[in-house]
């Protein structure tokens, strides 16, 4: 999973993940941003997962929810939760590129910590 930081022109940090994640990305953005408070819960939280001290973990946000157990997390746009696919044509395929993505724990508490030196 690549991913690189940039400030964007008013300043804040964004972060773009490759294809196929960049839902994580639009979550480092648009929930996490430059909150060290929750980088650094986040991170704890991470750290007690690896050492299965909870199983799993749940933060919803203003846009996503973030989903993590001892292996994996998800980032899921709660806009996919409205429940409108039994209202579209059969062969209608909604883009959720930027909706959904998922990657290994390991993964992402590698970006979670760069993210973290990044914005500090």
């Amino acid at each position: 999973m690549d991913y690189e930081f940039s400030i964007d022109e008013s300043g804040r940090p964004q972060a773009k993940f490759s294809m196929g994640a960049e839902a994580i990305g639009r979550w480092f953005s648009e929930e996490l941003s430059d909150d060290q408070q929750q980088i650094n819960q986040l991170v704890a939280i991470v750290e007690t997962l690896e050492q299965g001290a909870i199983s799993d973990y749940q933060q919803s946000g203003k846009e996503f929810q973030l989903r993590l157990n001892q292996h994996e997390i998800e980032v899921i746009a709660l806009a996919l939760d409205l429940g409108f696919d039994d209202e579209l044509p059969e062969e209608t395929n909604l883009y959720d590129e930027e909706s959904y993505a998922g990657c290994g724990l390991p993964d992402f508490k590698q970006a979670l910590l760069s993210w973290q030196s990044f914005v500090a």
